[in-house]
């Protein structure tokens, strides 16, 4: 692999270091924009007014969106936000990838991600916005470098070593990223000094489903080097802790130490680092301390619904989040309900009905209003305390598969099936 060395980014003040009236769009799409389920929604209005009506089919006409970016031709999988400055990633089912602005209406475009040959599911941009990470159904993880204040996107690398990659999370601190595969295995990065192959993993049976580098129990001295540590899980039901980069595990949780066999689908880190709430696709979620790999707690997330007799397919946990400013713990299920559990006790402290099935849940930073997004094609959110629902915002014709959040939480960008992202303030 080749790879060019190059600068970091300028540390300038936010206005600066990225101007979106300069952006201009490398593609030309020929599509005929009429074509798009999107593209009669014009800037000044709310209401998306179709042709015809089947009296037969409820639609929901309302749009309340900021604005839509419509490039995808299919699912869009990823989205993620710049930790800096207004840009958007997006990639899915079309094999593509995009970064565009979030402040324009419409959105400008600043460069295709190119290089997949199948559908892109996963990457962003590193915690210090200098790097942006993609990956791909097709096993290929491809590397691009902010060039000119994040105005261009400069390819880097790319790797192929797995059939299939699940996940990629970067480091908070350290120039590092891994990502996990179909296999079972997960693999370690260094973006700086170079690219460099740090650590291959194996010790799952099943695939890798998510992963999360542990912070540092404490910071290192000045001759040290900081302790890096991984956690991953996976659909065998197992959870491993890795020290980086000697590849040795810390401890390994297996299924008889869970007291069930749970296939691991989705983890969150709690704020301070020192425990994971990790959920399975048949309802249950275990709380596991990260330093020692101790088991918190386990609950039944499905005992704790209203629900009776749920299918096995609406079981599953897909949302989790943790509260900054609250100690609850939100769960979201297919099953379309949100338990949002007491920390100290984990018992429910109430049931948010969203009705179908919800897909991510997050917490905007510092407080105790959870977004949530469904399969119902809306994003809302909630005030936990209360249970009350402070907004909801609609627009799209299928499923939002996920979002993410900008401006401290201000800023919601969707990631739907029909390929469109909309921008709601």
């Amino acid at each position: 692999m080749n790879h060019e060395q190059g600068s970091g980014i300028p540390s300038d003040e936010e206005e600066s270091y990225f101007d979106p009236n300069s952006a201009q769009d490398i593609i030309h799409d020929d599509e005929n924009e009429e074509d798009h389920p999107m593209s009669d929604v014009s800037d000044n209005e709310d209401q998306d007014q179709p042709d015809e009506i089947n009296e037969d089919e409820e639609i929901d006409l309302s749009n309340n969106s900021l604005t839509y970016f419509d490039k995808h031709t299919d699912s869009i999988f990823l989205v993620d936000t710049h930790p800096k400055v207004p840009l958007v990633v997006t990639g899915g089912g079309d094999d593509r990838g995009y970064v565009w602005t979030s402040n324009a209406v419409p959105p400008k475009l600043v460069t295709q991600l190119s290089g997949h040959t199948d559908s892109l599911v996963a990457g962003g941009f590193s915690p210090d916005g200098e790097w942006l990470v993609t990956g791909g159904m097709d096993g290929r993880v491809r590397i691009w470098r902010a060039r000119a204040r994040g105005q261009k996107w400069e390819f880097r690398d790319s790797v192929e070593e797995v059939e299939e990659v699940t996940w990629i999370t970067f480091h908070p601190t350290q120039p590092l990223f891994a990502f996990g595969a179909s296999n079972g295995s997960a693999w370690v990065y260094s973006l700086l000094p170079k690219f460099e192959h740090l650590s291959v993993l194996y010790g799952h049976s099943g695939s890798c489903t998510a992963g999360v580098f542990i912070p540092a129990a404490a910071p290192a001295a000045d001759d040290d080097e900081e302790e890096i540590n991984l956690l991953t899980i996976s659909d065998d039901g197992t959870l491993i802790s890795w020290s980086i980069p000697t590849g040795v595990q810390n401890y390994k949780i297996s299924p008889q130490q869970f007291h069930y066999e749970a296939p691991w689908i989705n983890l969150s880190l709690h704020p301070t680092g020192t425990s994971v709430a990790i959920g399975a696709a048949d309802g249950k979620v275990a709380i596991v301390g990260t330093r020692t790999g101790s088991i918190i707690a386990t609950v039944d997330v499905l005992g704790a619904t209203a629900k009776t007799d749920m299918p096995e397919e609406e079981q599953s946990v897909e949302g989790i989040a943790w509260c900054e400013a609250m100690s609850v713990l939100a769960v979201g299920l297919v099953a379309g309900v949100i338990c949002i559990f007491d920390t100290g006790s984990w018992r429910v402290r109430r049931t948010l009905d969203v009705g179908e099935a919800v897909t991510k849940v997050e917490f905007v930073p510092g407080s105790t209003e959870l977004i949530s997004s469904a399969m119902d094609g809306t994003v809302r959110k909630w005030d936990v305390r209360s249970g009350e629902q402070l907004w909801k915002g609609t627009g799209h014709s299928s499923g939002v598969l996920g979002f993410a959040l900008a401006d401290s939480g201000r800023t919601i960008i969707t990631a739907s099936d029909e390929g469109v992202a909309l921008i709601y303030k």
